[in-house]
């Protein structure tokens, strides 16, 4: 069966080391009609620049409003129904797609898990320990099993962002808002296994400050 087409969003600050990989490994798994489109969320080195010569569609703020506001600035943008994330810092495989994309016919969000098995080599040890215990209370409040609470690799139909609360959260904390929201209004929840790979870029994730707002993320998405 056919598939249809989708947007792509990749939410970019200061990472002109990988978006031009992420865009061409994007790019092979595209069709006619797909699109790819990259937020440079007030960026000062090259990523603009890198980003466009490698043939993706640019939306720039002047100014870093952080990685919720650039996402939803991408889903504005997007011309397609279904619309897929994707880091830019090259830990994704954008290889897994098609899998997603095709899984959406039975679910209303698939993610791409990083945490299937126990400890992924090449993460740094605060950023997988941050995630599980994301995941481990995720799990419990939301009584439905969830092994990867912020993984930045998602497609979805944007009707489920009409069919919830809006996302509060304002940074790295909005994939598990998203994903809390997604289960608690009912939303299909599926999972497809992915590898992680070495990010390339310095990391910004904070183990105590960011698992603190991932708990948080998710009381929101489940009571608010």
């Amino acid at each position: 069966m056919k598939r249809e087409n989708f947007s792509i969003i990749v939410p970019a600050f200061n990472e002109e080391q990988g978006i031009a990989e992420v865009i061409h490994r994007c790019k092979k798994v595209m069709r006619k009609g797909d699109e790819i489109i990259v937020v440079d969320d007030g960026s000062v080195d090259c990523t603009s620049e890198k980003a466009k010569s490698a043939g993706a569609k640019v939306v720039r703020h002047e100014k870093n409003k952080g990685k919720a506001f650039a996402l939803k600035t991408g889903f504005k943008a997007a011309a397609n129904e279904i619309v897929a994330t994707i880091d830019a810092d090259c830990t994704y495989p954008p290889e897994a797609f098609p899998e997603m994309l095709a899984e959406l016919e039975g679910a209303d969000l698939v993610v791409g898990t990083r945490f299937r098995r126990m400890w992924p080599r090449d993460l740094a040890w605060h950023r997988v320990a941050a995630n599980k215990l994301g995941a481990l209370f995720a799990s419990v409040l939301l009584a439905r099993k969830v092994t990867d609470v912020t993984t930045g690799l998602r497609a979805f139909r944007k009707k489920i962002l009409k069919g919830m609360p809006e996302i509060r959260a304002e940074g790295l904390d909005f994939e598990a808002e998203f994903t809390a929201r997604a289960i608690s209004n009912g939303f299909r929840y599926k999972e497809v296994k992915i590898v992680a790979e070495m990010r390339k870029g310095r990391s910004t994730l904070s183990f105590f400050r960011h698992l603190w707002l991932f708990f948080k993320a998710v009381l929101r998405g489940k009571f608010s």
